[in-house]
Order: C-alpha cells, then structure tokens, then sequence
C-alpha cells in the first residue's frame, strides 16, 4: 500500500513540475565565470536543484564513512566478544575439593 501512495506522490509530483515547466518557459540569461547563456527558467531551476542535490550528498559522504567505518569496528568487537563467549563456555570447570 505504502508502495502505491509512494508511486502516485512521484507521479503528481512530476505532473506539477511538469505544469510549472510550461508556465514558466521565458528564456533567462545564466552568466557564469566564462561566459553566458540563455536557457529557459525551468531549465535553470532543474539544473540549480540537480547542482543542490549533488552538493549536498557529496558534503554528506565523509559523514556516511565514517559511520560505515564505525559500524564495521563495532562488528568486529562484537564478533570478538561472541567468540571470547563461546570459548568461556567450553572451558572445563575447576573443583576445588
């Protein structure tokens, strides 16, 4: 069910996108550092989100390995420590009478 309401979000979502592109088709001027260029409104909102989105997962990635990192050192310990586990429980017990 979460899967459909997932599926028609997207589809309106792109169907209102869409329906601003077509309002929005005046042409504006980008100038940037070696030159300028003219491209529709719509176009340049879709490529500042894109520009956006790319900059922010790149500023997200050291994060995403250093918890990476992190998750597979508390892996080990925790496989260390279930193997220290199961070879304190094979260990014969001691009588001292």
């Amino acid at each position: 069910m979460l899967r459909w309401i997932a599926i028609v979000a997207l589809v309106c979502i792109f169907v209102v996108a869409l329906l601003l592109a077509y309002a929005n088709g005046t042409t504006v001027v980008l100038n940037y550092l070696i030159g300028s260029l003219r491209v529709h409104l719509s176009s340049a909102l879709l490529g500042a989100a894109i520009i956006g989105w790319l900059l922010g997962l790149l500023s997200s990635l050291a994060v995403i390995f250093r918890l990476k990192r992190e998750a597979w050192r508390l892996q080990r310990s925790v496989r260390d420590a279930e193997a220290e586990i199961r070879n304190l429980r094979n260990l014969p017990l001691k009588n001292d009478h």
